[in-house]
C-alpha cells in the first residue's frame, strides 16, 4: 500500500473529510435522539394535519409557521438519511460535544 504524500490530497481529507465525517456522526446521534423523541409520543400530539399549525408565536421574528404536516415531513426526512457509522467514525478526530 502505498502513501498518498500529496500536500492537495492531504488539506482536502484533513479540511473537507474529517471535519464532515465529525458533523455527520453528530447528526446521527440528533436523529438518534430525535427519533427517540417522535416515536415516544410527540408524534401523537402533533399529528399530520396541513390544517394545523404549530403556534410557537415567532412569526415577528420573521421564522415560517409551520403545519403539522410539515413537522411530520421534516422529521421523515431526518430519520430517512442513512448512515454507516462505523464508515463516518473512522475519520473523526475529535470528541462528540456534551
Amino acid at each position: 500500500m502505498a502513501d498518498i504524500t500529496n500536500p492537495e490530497a492531504i488539506r482536502f481529507v484533513n479540511e473537507v473529510i474529517r471535519p464532515m465525517c465529525e458533523e455527520a456522526r453528530k447528526l446521527d446521534v440528533n436523529r438518534n435522539a430525535l427519533s427517540t423523541a417522535w416515536f415516544s409520543g410527540i408524534n401523537l400530539i402533533i399529528g399530520n394535519s396541513a390544517g394545523d399549525a404549530i403556534a410557537d408565536g415567532r412569526e415577528n421574528e420573521g421564522v415560517s409557521r409551520l403545519t403539522a404536516a410539515d413537522v411530520t415531513n421534516a422529521v421523515s426526512q431526518l430519520l430517512g438519511i442513512s448512515l454507516n457509522s462505523e464508515i463516518i467514525q473512522k475519520p473523526c478526530v475529535r470528541m462528540l460535544p456534551e
